[in-house]
């Protein structure tokens, strides 16, 4: 067998979801490092078999995708999505490749090229820096993460200056009940071994605005800019490790309490078990905030504002 290029492969006139499959059942091609594993392959295959019209209809959209190979090289893992529960409990094959493949055609369309350059690049596309009190400096970044992928093909995260991730929030654009969605699928704190003071640190940098907090915000903005009608999010009990293939290998990997954040950001929990988001967080009107507190609340807003600001210009 006589390996094919990327470059080939890619260039090859009206690719299609039956020649992607082949290539990388064959290993002809192999984005991440699990496709050069014979075994993984014939996983792929026979799951392919069990689930042919998804997988079909998420191989033939990525077949046309223009940055298929820049795509597969940051989501390895995006040609098995449909064979296992994404996202939500909530979500059957079906809806798990209609949303992959409207994500990305959303992305292709509604994002600058070199914003989606870097966001299909290792290191994502940073979005905003924030510089809160005595000089702290943090970072937001818009990535793709392949071991989040279960979540969500888009992660927003909050670092500090060294790199470390404090907060994450992990999401896929999709199509519900007719109106273009952001769909919420996780939401992450920092590293078990990252001390906790980080989070204090960065908080009180930032004016009393927690790392979820801001990444939250971020979402939101993210949202005008890509035009969705709507924002939800999971709920403790939708989220994607409490379904029957991840609940007792994944039960202990649920560390944030979902309802109670979404709560404390005004939404709202929908009989399906998901939680309707706000477009934008509220804001307290400065008059019913107490005299001495008013200057903090100040200089909070005016974090966000800058953090806008940031995220705006990288969409002209």
């Amino acid at each position: 067998m006589s390996p094919i290029t990327v470059d080939e492969l890619i260039s090859t006139p009206q690719l299609s979801g039956w020649q992607l499959f082949l290539c990388l059942a064959k290993g002809q091609w192999t984005p991440g490092s699990a496709w050069k594993n014979p075994a993984y392959r014939r996983k792929f295959v026979l799951r392919s078999l069990v689930n042919p019209w998804a997988t079909a209809r998420l191989l033939s959209d990525l077949s046309h995708q223009p940055w298929l190979e820049k795509l597969l090289n940051v989501q390895p893992g995006l040609p098995c999505q449909t064979h296992r529960p994404y996202l939500t409990t909530n979500f059957n094959r079906k809806a798990v490749a209609n949303a992959l493949s409207f994500h990305y055609n959303e992305l292709t369309n509604a994002l600058p090229v070199t914003l989606l350059q870097q966001h299909f690049s290792e290191k994502g596309a940073h979005l905003a820096t924030i510089m809160g009190k005595d000089e702290c400096f943090y970072y937001l970044n818009f990535c793709a993460i392949a071991n989040l992928d279960k979540e969500g093909e888009a992660t927003l995260t909050f670092t500090r200056q060294d790199g470390i991730a404090l907060a994450g929030l992990t999401f896929t654009l999709c199509q519900h009940q007719g109106q273009k969605t952001l769909f919420i699928g996780g939401l992450q704190g920092a590293q078990s071994d990252i001390p906790h003071e980080y989070i204090q640190v960065a908080t009180k940098a930032c004016h009393g605005l927690f790392p979820k907090r801001l990444v939250l915000e971020a979402a939101c903005q993210l949202a005008r800019h890509l035009g969705a009608e709507k924002i939800l999010a999971v709920s403790n009990s939708s989220h994607i490790y409490r379904s029957w293939r991840y609940a007792k290998k994944k039960k202990d990997k649920i560390h944030a309490d979902y309802d109670s954040f979404w709560q404390s950001m005004s939404g709202e929990l929908l009989p399906e078990g998901f939680f309707s988001m706000p477009l934008s967080v509220a804001r307290k009107p400065l008059e019913d905030i107490a005299s001495k507190k008013r200057a903090e609340y100040r200089r909070r807003y005016s974090l966000l504002d800058e953090m806008t600001t940031h995220i705006e210009q990288q969409f002209y």
